[in-house]
C-alpha cells in the first residue's frame, strides 16, 4: 500500500502564524469589548 501524500510538501506556511495571531486578536477584542458593554449595561440598570 502506497501512502498518499499532499504535493505541498511545505509543514507549514510562513503566512499561517501570522494570520492565526490576527485572528486570535479580533476574537479576544471582541470577546473583551462585548464583557465591557454587558457590565455597563448591567452597571446602568
Amino acid at each position: 500500500m502506497q501512502s498518499v501524500r499532499p504535493e505541498n510538501a511545505d509543514p507549514i506556511p510562513l503566512r499561517q502564524p501570522q494570520q492565526g495571531i490576527g485572528t486570535m486578536m479580533i476574537r479576544f477584542i471582541g470577546i473583551l469589548a462585548a464583557a465591557t458593554i454587558v457590565l455597563v449595561l448591567i452597571w446602568n440598570r
